[in-house]
């Protein structure tokens, strides 16, 4: 429960910062030009122009849907026991080197009480889960080749305790 706490609280202020950062898209109103866009939304007309190859400054389609700069969107992190900058970057879903990055750190080690910056604007979504149906003949050590992952894994993904015992028709998560 204490280690939830922080993990809420986290997530409230990402929830009220969200909001303020929410626009990455534009679609064309009449009368925008690059220069007005690009002052709307505190950026360059050079950058608007990098991030929408294929964009002709002085054609813009009403209905036209064009890329903005994402603001960096950070969220923090209070460090309890246990937590490293890996299993953070898993818990928060960013990426790895990014969280190290923002931290300004050489490895994976935290010091409990430390607050550190989650980029939450690398936010990589949702992780869509792969499943296997067990069949006579399988192993764990056999699903963890074929799937390229560690035996941990699927221990850790499946919950399971013993690695003798799965069974046929049995559905366990695998990537």
């Amino acid at each position: 429960m204490k280690r939830l706490i922080p993990v809420l609280i986290c997530v409230l202020v990402l929830l009220v910062t969200a909001v303020s950062f929410a626009q990455d898209k534009h679609v064309i109103e009449a009368g925008d030009t690059l220069r007005k866009l690009a002052a709307k939304y505190d950026t360059t007309v050079l950058e608007l122009l990098d991030l929408n190859p294929g964009i002709t400054p002085d054609n813009l389609q009403i209905g036209q849907v064009i890329t903005l700069p994402v603001q960096p969107l950070w969220s923090y992190h209070i460090v309890q026991p246990g937590d490293n900058a890996r299993s953070l970057a898993k818990q928060y879903r960013v990426p790895l080197q990014a969280l190290r990055d923002a931290n300004e750190l050489e490895g994976d080690k935290l010091q409990t009480g430390e607050m550190i910056r989650i980029p939450m604007h690398l936010y990589e979504g949702e992780e869509e889960r792969v499943t296997h149906r067990v069949e006579i003949g399988d192993t764990l050590y056999k699903l963890a080749q074929k799937y390229g992952v560690t035996l941990a894994e699927l221990l850790e993904w499946n919950e399971i305790e013993d690695l003798n015992v799965i069974e046929a028709g049995q559905t366990l998560i695998v990537g």
